[in-house]
């Protein structure tokens, strides 16, 4: 049977880490440019500190509360439908750089899909505990799981945020991996998946622009190719030890936004390969302990959970390094507890809540 525990120390040591280096990246990489811009150089670290504590409250409820009350179909289903009406209200308001992505709160912006992905980790973890108990067909059990994902998805594309509806679908299928899915099922997946990226990559024409970027982006330097390329040279200017910190040079108008989603970027180009393998190896830690706790849980709605909490922050973290590193085209996907953005950052430390509060129990080893 469970019993409680300590909580996870490292983990938690991990997320904290994470969150004041971000805090000092994002300070380090945007300090002149706000200065230049706004007049205050702590405008973007002040407001990241801010989300930080919203966050570390959030995380707090979260932790101290009774996992099993998250498996409550009203907190279950209320927490899908509200973020994803939310999401599918941003689509109403107008645009900024041409999406419509985010909600105006008074002094901040809210970006409803990044706490969607929260709701759906929920939802997907309640979904897949289920599946021995409510079907009698086995892998018909996963459908649900499928249509609210899927559903997710199509309200992010609309809006537009190809990226973040990756990051659901790739949040899906590790958890149907680790439910037990057969190899058959994802192959059927990819196969459907195929024309749908084909309708959209071509249906959009910075869509399309970025496939050539990224495929050849010395072809178009000063164009579509200028980010891919500026976030290169950074990585490799900064050799083993970086330039030291604040020592960027990229970050001075010739990045685009280095304090968000390219911050990887700057990493690479002030502590050099050795800071940028010590930050990956955070998040590798973060993996380890996420993986053993939903390992370790006492019953399949807490393994779900801290599986799909720990999938949700290391798919992420893995798109955003290998957009930086130029192994997959461009996308809008900060990278988690680092990278500038109040809503991601609110977001991960629910999931990393979410860990710590299974990390707490485990099943009690038998003689």
């Amino acid at each position: 049977m469970a019993r409680k525990l300590a909580s996870d120390k490292i983990l938690f040591g991990a997320l904290v880490a994470l969150s004041l280096f971000g805090c000092v990246m994002i300070y380090s990489a945007s300090a002149v440019s706000a200065g230049e811009t706004s007049g205050n150089p702590y405008r973007f670290l002040i407001k990241q500190i801010a989300a930080l504590a919203v966050g570390g409250v959030a995380a707090f409820f979260v932790y101290r509360t009774d996992y099993r009350k998250f498996a409550r179909p009203w907190v279950v289903y209320g927490a899908y439908a509200v973020t994803l009406l939310l999401a599918a209200y941003a689509l109403f308001r107008p645009p900024i750089n041409g999406a419509r992505r985010w909600i105006p709160l008074g002094v901040t912006m809210l970006q409803p899909s990044e706490l969607l992905k929260v709701a759906l980790v929920l939802v997907l973890a309640y979904q897949l505990s289920r599946k021995g108990q409510t079907a009698a067909k086995g892998e018909l059990a996963l459908l649900p799981a499928l249509v609210f994902s899927v559903a997710a998805a199509t309200v992010v594309v609309l809006q537009p945020d190809l990226g973040t509806a990756a990051c659901y679908v790739m949040l899906c299928a590790v958890l149907l991996w680790l439910a037990g899915a057969r190899a058959r099922l994802f192959v059927y997946g990819l196969l459907a998946m195929i024309p749908v990226l084909a309708i959209l990559m071509l249906s959009a024409d910075y869509r399309r622009a970025r496939i050539l970027a990224f495929l050849n982006p010395e072809a178009d330097p000063l164009g579509k190719g200028f980010q891919a390329i500026q976030s290169l040279i950074a990585v490799g200017a900064g050799g083993w030890f970086g330039n030291g910190l604040g020592g960027s040079r990229q970050k001075l108008f010739f990045l685009p936004f280095p304090h968000t989603d390219f911050i990887f970027a700057i990493v690479g180009e002030e502590l050099g390969f050795v800071g940028a393998a010590g930050l990956v190896a955070c998040f590798g830690i973060v993996a380890w302990r996420g993986l053993r706790a939903a390992r370790r849980a006492p019953d399949a709605f807490a393994g779900f959970l801290a599986a799909g909490a720990t999938a949700m922050i290391v798919v992420q973290a893995a798109i955003n390094l290998s957009v930086v590193l130029a192994l997959v085209p461009t996308k809008g996907i900060p990278l988690p507890f680092v990278s500038y953005g109040g809503s991601s950052l609110v977001a991960c430390w629910i999931a990393g809540g979410l860990i710590l509060n299974v990390s707490q129990h485990e099943v009690a080893e038998t003689a």
